[in-house]
């Protein structure tokens, strides 16, 4: 009967959460209420109190589940892509398209960093993680033979990291068109690991 119970505590903790993630994809982070999700959910506010704390305790579950989401797609990713170019084409899907609605919400998160020291260090965390996953997928790329000999993995995949920041927050924020970001994102990263037109040689 424990088991039951837990099982049932832990599905309903799961529901809870996507429905935070679906109030907070379609009207910003500061939407996520107690009473927003309740009320997605069908619950009482009370009821909520069950399986959470209070707002803290569920705000950080929904980013770490933001966080888990990301990193799990892009840890997929890299690990089923045959050549370079098919590789960067299936994170710029990952990025831009696939995960829209986790990144409106991870790219809201730096603004709120001063304030919560313990999701500032889930973000960095997360944020090195990523970064990590991208620069070992480049060294073993580099190994076969399919980047060139002078690409250095560890400064390419903090670039990559940085570009992906800066081109996402101008298209969510600031309304830059998201096909066309998508698009510079492509040809940076092929000029990054100079495999795209003018890149230079190997």
């Amino acid at each position: 009967m424990p088991r039951i119970n837990t099982e049932y505590r832990e599905d309903a903790k799961k529901k809870i959460i996507a429905a935070a993630l679906e109030v907070a994809a379609e009207k910003g982070w500061d939407a996520v209420t107690l009473e927003a999700i309740a009320q997605k959910v069908g619950v009482t506010k009370g009821a909520l109190y069950a399986y959470f704390e209070n707002r803290e305790a569920l705000r950080h579950e929904i980013i770490l589940e933001v966080f888990r989401n990301i990193h799990t797609g892009i840890e997929t990713t890299l690990e089923n892509t045959g050549d370079i170019h098919t590789m960067i084409r299936n994170l710029a899907d990952l990025v831009f398209d696939q995960q829209k609605p986790y990144a409106t919400i991870f790219y809201q998160l730096p603004m709120r960093l001063p304030q919560d020291p313990l999701c500032r260090e889930e973000f960095a965390r997360i944020f090195d993680n990523n970064r990590i996953l991208i620069r070992d997928c480049l060294a073993r790329k580099k190994a076969e033979g399919k980047l060139p000999r002078n690409v250095d993995p560890e400064t390419a995949s903090s670039t990559i990291i940085a570009l992906t920041l800066g081109l996402r927050i101008s298209s969510l924020f600031l309304g830059k068109d998201a096909d066309a970001t998508k698009k510079i994102w492509i040809d940076s990263i092929e000029r990054i690991l100079l495999i795209g037109p003018g890149a230079g040689g190997r």
